[in-house]
């Protein structure tokens, strides 16, 4: 049962219409989820604008969808998952490498080690254990970096909890979800 309804162009408020806009501009449609985001449009301004910001840094691209896949996965968002999952296949991910990534897995080692952060940021809540934090300095990510692996997890968190919050359906293929990584493997 939907809990916080999509904005419908047809009775949304002139600040809502304006959020619906800027959302297909930026993303040729506006999914549910994000219907639900226009319901708040400096909050419609405030996630559009961190996206662009993040798609400036180290993390963008595919590997920004192998992380946001990875956290959704933690997180346990079926519309996070499926969402990202699409995105990933859309640029250039292959199958084998969205179903990794919510393992926090990757052919790719320093990959993987950032997938391994972002999920041990979800699971502890940010409380990451020295151990977490050695394993990706040691792939070869640098203080900057995981300072913005710390955002890329909290921007997908957002997305997870208003789903959570709002459930409305999901409008991507549905994607299951990979066991939860064992924390002792990730150390």
């Amino acid at each position: 049962m939907v809990r916080i309804s999509p904005v419908v162009p047809e009775t949304a408020t002139p600040d809502e219409a304006a959020a619906l806009q800027k959302i297909r501009e930026a993303w040729g449609g506006v999914p549910n989820l994000w219907a639900v985001i226009a319901r708040s449009p400096a909050l419609t301004e405030a996630v559009l604008a961190f996206g662009r910001a993040l798609e400036k840094g180290v993390f963008s691209g595919a590997i920004s969808e192998q992380l946001a896949i990875a956290v959704a996965n933690e997180n346990r968002c079926p519309y996070c998952l499926a969402g990202h999952t699409a995105a990933g296949l859309a640029r250039g991910l292959d199958a084998e490498a969205v179903a990794d990534a919510r393992a926090a897995r990757s052919a790719d080692p320093k990959t993987e080690a950032a997938l391994r952060f972002v999920q041990a940021v979800v699971r502890e809540r940010g409380h990451v254990s020295d151990a977490d934090l050695a394993a990706a300095r040691a792939a070869g990510w640098d203080d900057g970096a995981i300072v913005e692996l710390v955002g890329h997890a909290t921007a997908t968190i957002l997305t997870n909890y208003l789903h959570h919050l709002s459930q409305v359906p999901v409008d991507f293929p549905s994607v299951p979800f990979a066991e939860a990584v064992d924390a002792s493997v990730a150390a």
